[in-house]
């Protein structure tokens, strides 16, 4: 039966590019697929006007976390649901290796104002497992100081 999962970050002062959230999952446990990726400014004060590049991709081959973030525990929804199989980090100020290539799923732009929020339609979300990775990364540095808050949202399947 597919559960659902949610990584978050909030309030997170950022100053340089960075993987915002990475989730990667034991070889023939699960798979996850991805339902939605979120970042908006969280400051109390309204923070220099300008534009944002986000970057969602999956790593092809056996995925290696990045550093200078820290470790986060996905929480189900339903409260009742088991604890994921899926292991996540957030803020990582370096980035994730891979044996294999990396495939970008999304590249955009967003205002800082308005933030990112974007749900993959049913049955076109990117899905992996297999020691693979998902990444959903902020490619600018951001001028100012910035706080920031957001997650992803993915289900598990399988296993």
């Amino acid at each position: 039966m597919p559960r659902i999962y949610e990584v978050t970050f909030e309030n997170v002062t950022v100053s340089a590019a960075q993987t915002l959230v990475s989730l990667t999952i034991a070889a023939g446990v699960r798979t996850v697929k991805v339902k939605r990726m979120r970042v908006g400014a969280t400051n109390t004060s309204i923070p220099t006007a300008q534009m944002l590049q986000i970057r969602a991709r999956l790593s092809s081959a056996t995925f290696t976390v990045g550093s200078g973030g820290a470790a986060a525990t996905p929480r189900p929804v339903d409260i009742g649901d088991a604890a994921a199989t899926a292991t996540a980090r957030v803020n990582d100020t370096t980035t994730g290796t891979t044996t294999g290539a990396f495939t970008i799923l999304e590249e955009t732009g967003c205002h800082i104002y308005a933030g990112y929020d974007f749900s993959y339609p049913q049955g076109r979300e990117p899905v992996f497992g297999g020691a693979e990775a998902f990444l959903f990364e902020l490619l600018s540095t951001v001028s100012g100081t910035c706080a920031f808050s957001g997650g992803v949202t993915f289900e598990e399947t399988g296993g």
